[in-house]
């Protein structure tokens, strides 16, 4: 794993650090170097890599205990970017390459061994820019090769045109047109004729705002402010997808505008993949006895997710595979809540973040059994895009340049509990390989230290090792107008079949505040404190006066 040494938010604005040592004389005294090694790959570090990646995976779904994966397994196909081609982390200033590590493909190979055939179809080319719309397939109005290029002065295209050519493709990072000025906007139209039936993916890689429209409808539509980031190697497009007949003409409109680029700076390519990868997956698929299906999606700064799909073609992926083998396991390599439309004919879900470098090792750990998954989610995932704070055109992505912020306190979980919605997967959600039972919960007020102590008895009531999380919520006085149930605590347990612990928690008084008249208060009243396995699995609870 090599670490990228410090620099500023952008690669001009490199920082210089030092530091000045004085001696008792008052010179300068020597300064040793004391940026850290560039190779971190040590035996140690590598077991450390694997077990934070194993502790923050997070078992979202699993249909009659499909996994961990059975014994009795002959076959296996792993479909999808698991190879050299997933993501182990994200772009931006938190960028670590992992420098030489096990893909989980080779992971998942390794850990099969002999005994289990393991094939790979990719599936889906995942989170990638891909190949350049040729002009071979696109043709003008005027049966030109290439599509009608309209310039315009101002963010909107529309208006007098500043000039209008063909081009034979769009594909540029700078200026493609003489005399535009600083915020400049432009709408290529014409025809695409497919070479093939079925369906295509197409991707837009802007610096700026852009929308494509295939006979009529919008097929991808987004912003991005920068192509890429200053850190890591990956590229941040928009996708979509349509289907399409062979040799039968549709319509096309691309608009764009370097508007909400970074100041100066344009860029757009128009990237197809007319020849689908689907259908060598549902083979792999269906003769074998199990398929895994990663789904990768890219993250980093300034690039917010405008909606809740997994980019491209791989909800469609998941779909035809699921239907090919009824015992598909997906594994979500992303960043946060995606939609899940493919869930109810999935076996198991698994939420593997951006694991690093112990990514590949983790992952097969967990599919085998060999560690129990043990992760929580930190954030909520949504039924569906209408759930959550943040979802009116107004508060995301504002109006006019304005935001409006109106949940107030009803942020994450808060929100869904104050609303009364019901989420694909709520807070602190996360399955085991065994199971547990919390015991009655015991609290109790100290007036003169200022904080609740509560206590409860974990079991492990399965037959192997496990991990719990037990996570205290309270609900506070009416008085207080607060949130339904806040996160007050929570801890991690790792216990043996049949074994148990006592487990005690305190929370000061601070964290049952709220803000009143311009100071933090403690209403005096009912809390009521309730011991869960996530915002909406409450296990047992206590109520206690708190003045």
């Amino acid at each position: 794993m090599r670490r990228h040494r410090g620099t500023g938010q952008f690669p001009q604005c490199r920082r210089r650090e030092a530091r000045l040592a004085q001696s008792a004389e008052g010179s300068p005294a020597a300064v040793p170097d004391l940026l850290p090694a560039d190779d971190v790959s040590t035996p140690e570090h590598q077991s450390l890599a694997h077990e934070a990646a194993v502790a923050s995976t997070v078992l979202l779904h699993n249909r009659s205990a499909a996994l961990p994966l059975p014994a009795s397994l002959t076959s296996l196909a792993v479909i999808g970017p698991a190879g050299a081609d997933v993501l182990p982390g994200v772009s931006g200033s938190t960028y670590v390459d992992p420098g030489a590590w096990t893909t989980p493909l080779r992971a998942i190979r390794a850990r099969a061994g002999g005994s289990v055939e393991v094939t790979h179809a990719q599936g889906t080319k995942g989170d990638v820019p891909l190949t350049t719309v040729p002009s071979a397939v696109l043709r003008t109005s005027a049966g030109t090769a290439g599509l009608t290029g309209t310039y315009y002065a101002g963010a909107d295209a529309t208006g007098t045109p500043l000039t209008t050519r063909t081009d034979a493709e769009v594909d540029f990072t700078t200026a493609p047109a003489d005399g535009l000025p600083d915020v400049w906007s432009a709408k290529w139209t014409g025809t695409l004729t497919p070479a093939a039936t079925g369906l295509h993916r197409f991707s837009l890689l802007p610096a700026g705002t852009t929308t494509l429209k295939i006979n009529g409808t919008t097929v991808v539509s987004g912003t991005r402010q920068m192509r890429r980031f200053f850190l890591g190697p990956y590229d941040y497009p928009l996708q979509g997808t349509a289907e399409l007949t062979a040799g039968r003409p549709v319509t096309v409109e691309l608009t764009y505008t370097n508007a909400t680029a970074e100041p100066g700076t344009c860029g757009l390519t128009l990237g197809w993949q007319p020849d689908s990868l689907i259908p060598a997956a549902v083979a792999a698929a269906r003769a074998a006895d199990t398929a895994v299906v990663f789904a990768n999606r890219v993250a980093g700064e300034a690039m917010d997710h405008e909606r809740l799909e997994l980019p491209g073609d791989q909800n469609q992926l998941i779909s035809a595979v699921a239907a090919a083998n009824p015992r598909t396991i997906v594994v979500l390599n992303t960043d946060g809540p995606v939609a899940t439309p493919w869930l109810d004919d999935v076996e198991a879900v698994i939420q593997a973040w951006y694991g690093g470098r112990g990514m590949g090792t983790a992952l097969a750990a967990v599919l085998f059994g060999d560690s129990d998954p043990s992760g929580r989610l930190p954030v909520t995932f949504p039924a569906h895009a209408g759930q959550g704070p943040g979802t009116t055109t107004a508060t995301y992505p504002g109006t006019n340049g304005t935001v409006s912020y109106d949940e107030g306190i009803a942020v994450g979980y808060r929100h869904y509990d104050a609303k009364g919605q019901q989420p694909r997967f709520p807070f602190g959600h996360g399955l085991s390989y065994t199971t547990f039972a919390h015991g009655s919960l015991e609290a109790a007020w100290d007036r003169t230290a200022k904080h609740v102590t509560l206590s409860v008895t974990v079991t492990n009531t399965g037959r192997r090792q496990g991990t719990d999380v037990v996570q205290v919520y309270a609900t506070l006085p009416a008085a207080a107008e607060a949130e339904p149930r806040r996160l007050v605590a929570f801890r991690k347990v790792v216990l043996p079949a049949a074994g148990s612990k006592r487990l005690t928690l305190t929370i000061p008084a601070q964290d049952l505040t709220v803000w009143k008249a311009g100071a933090w208060t403690l209403v005096p009243g009912p809390y009521t404190f309730a011991t869960a396995r996530s915002s909406r699995g409450l296990t047992a609870q206590r109520t206690l006066t708190v003045s």
